[in-house]
């Protein structure tokens, strides 16, 4: 158990999530081509889009999770960094969920024109 080390871990679990934005923004290729094969959204970019939302919340909890053991002498410890982080993760995936959800919803579900 050691506290900075689950920080850094749960921290590096919004990475997958920057880099396929990066990438789709960006199209960058021929990663691009990987993830979205076809002009339109494709259900291969939904499934990466929930596997890296998904991640988000894990790296809270692995960040969290010294928190929630007990030590040696059988009580909990608070850890301010691994607290941040938990939060900052958390609080990142409810913002990203909602705002992909609702533009998802409206651009494809709905098909409002001129949707980004």
């Amino acid at each position: 158990m050691r506290p900075p080390l689950a920080a850094l871990t749960g921290a590096l679990f919004i990475l997958p999530m920057a880099v396929a934005n990066a990438i789709v923004g960006s199209r960058i290729e021929p990663f691009f081509s990987l993830i979205r094969p076809s002009p339109h959204t494709s259900g291969r970019e939904y499934a990466l889009l929930a596997v890296v939302l998904l991640l988000i919340p894990v790296g809270a909890f692995i960040a969290a999770r010294p928190m929630l053991l007990s030590g040696r002498e059988g009580r909990r410890r608070f850890y301010p960094a691994n607290a941040a982080v938990a939060v900052l993760l958390s609080v990142t995936f409810v913002m990203l969920a909602v705002g992909l959800g609702t533009d998802i919803y409206r651009c494809d579900v709905l098909g409002i024109p001129n949707c980004d």
